[in-house]
């Protein structure tokens, strides 16, 4: 049962599906507003070399809203230089270990990190190395000691570090900007 606007109720179990019917919001269905779902499998994409010791592959670039999605793989004891993200970002450790040196915590596989956008860190991995996959909004920041900017990627920079790498390598790139 679902309470709409003005105050009926209606029996969405037993209602029909049509995907470009408007909800009970008088909205367009989402179907409507979006692109077809995708399937992505991983192992048709390459790693691609982000910095010595760190790989990225990525998942989807999504240029309209800015998203960018990748597995990110750190070499044991590898370091992702002292950052800061202008959005959130949610982390999701598939192998390995990783923690902020900045902190008191050692994310391991299974755990979902949560990163509030501003805030500095640096990701160091145990000695066995990490995969984990980040969903991303917005640019990353690298910073030097005195906390200026010295660096930055978000979504246009990884799309073109993933053609780049692609055209040199004779891959054929995928359609990742979804």
């Amino acid at each position: 049962m679902t309470l709409l606007a003005d105050d009926s109720i209606t029996d969405t179990a037993s209602a029909p599906a049509s995907p470009a019917a408007p909800d009970g919001f008088n909205l367009p269905a989402l179907s409507a507003l979006t692109v077809g779902e995708r399937l992505i499998d991983p192992d048709q994409i390459p790693w691609v070399p982000y910095v010595p010791g760190v790989d990225v592959k990525p998942l989807r670039l999504n240029r309209k809203t800015g998203l960018w999605v990748n597995l990110t793989r750190v070499a044991g004891g590898g370091t992702v230089s002292r950052h800061y993200h202008g959005s959130a970002v949610v982390g999701y450790v598939l192998e390995g270990s990783w923690h902020y040196i900045e902190r008191d915590w050692v994310a391991k596989p299974g755990m979902m990190i949560w990163e509030p956008p501003g805030d500095i860190h640096t990701l160091v991995t145990g000695e066995e190395g990490t995969t984990s996959l980040f969903l991303m909004e917005g640019p990353i920041f690298y910073l030097n000691d005195d906390d200026q900017v010295i660096a930055f990627d978000d979504v246009l920079t990884f799309t073109k570090m993933y053609l780049d790498y692609c055209a040199a390598n004779g891959i054929e790139a995928l359609d990742l900007d979804y």
